[in-house]
């Protein structure tokens, strides 16, 4: 079963969480429909969410060791205004990438 990782934006913000779970819930219905069964999306704002008294360095740093644990990395809108994502996508080289195209919406 591949592992996908999402690297979406979080900042501290609580909807971030909501977004992040949507663009996992769309995905996975998306490749669904197109015949693809072999994966599971592993979402890190989920993983981590009980890890709140934890520093921002601590947190990315689990997180990227959770990435690299998977096959592929999901980009979401606004990972290049996110220091966090850019860094993920830095640790990310030669692993599979895709990236959700910035005017795709969610609710």
């Amino acid at each position: 079963m591949r592992r996908i990782y999402l690297s979406h934006p979080f900042g501290g913000r609580q909807e971030n969480r909501k977004k992040a779970a949507a663009w996992a819930k769309l995905y996975e219905e998306l490749w669904r429909r197109e015949g693809e069964y072999d994966f599971v999306i592993v979402n890190p704002l989920e993983y981590f969410k009980d890890f709140q008294d934890i520093d921002d360095y601590t947190i990315l740093r689990m997180a990227t060791n959770l990435m690299k644990s998977c096959d592929a990395v999901l980009f979401a809108p606004g990972w290049k205004r996110s220091r966090g994502c850019r860094y993920e996508h830095w640790q990310a080289r030669g692993m599979d990438a895709y990236e959700i195209p910035e005017g795709v919406k969610v609710a």
